[in-house]
């Protein structure tokens, strides 16, 4: 005869353990830790902007110090005109009532009036453009997401 006192126990411990790593790494990833769901919350931005986002998309961005260089895409097939645009509160230079032709794409340059980027550090900024539509319309679109990125 075989006893094995303390099998059951163990396999408890195992399991608990097992459960509570998948718990955690779960935590982490929807953003419960902020050092560990920094990559997770780029990649949920870069993926609203890049593909959710319309009718302007924002298919690449760069920041260095207090510059910020958007890509900025009219995925619709007619012609809208982007009448206004605030990044964390700042307006592009350049941007006075920019017509955007089907599939257009242009660079926007974005200054801040201080750094808001350190070297290995994020960014992280809310996004508004107000548009005039083909139709004639003017209409907002506000990002559900903000734009997160690396500097």
């Amino acid at each position: 005869m075989v006893f094995r006192k303390g099998q059951g126990a163990t396999e408890y411990l195992v399991l608990l353990a097992v459960v509570l790593i998948i718990a955690l790494v779960s935590i982490a990833l929807l953003g419960f830790f902020p050092g560990l769901s920094g990559d997770a919350r780029i990649t949920q931005s870069d993926s609203y902007w890049r593909g959710t986002a319309r009718p302007f998309a924002i298919t690449d961005h760069v920041q260095t110090g207090t510059s910020l260089t958007l890509v900025l895409l009219n995925t619709e097939s007619q012609s809208e005109t982007i009448t206004n645009m605030t990044v964390g509160g700042v307006t592009p230079a350049n941007l006075t009532a920019t017509k955007f032709a089907g599939g257009q794409q242009m660079t926007l340059p974005v200054t801040f009036n201080e750094p808001n980027c350190a070297p290995g550090g994020t960014y992280e900024y809310n996004v508004t453009i107000q548009y005039t539509a083909a139709d004639g319309l003017d209409k907002v679109q506000t990002g559900s997401k903000t734009l997160i990125g690396k500097c």
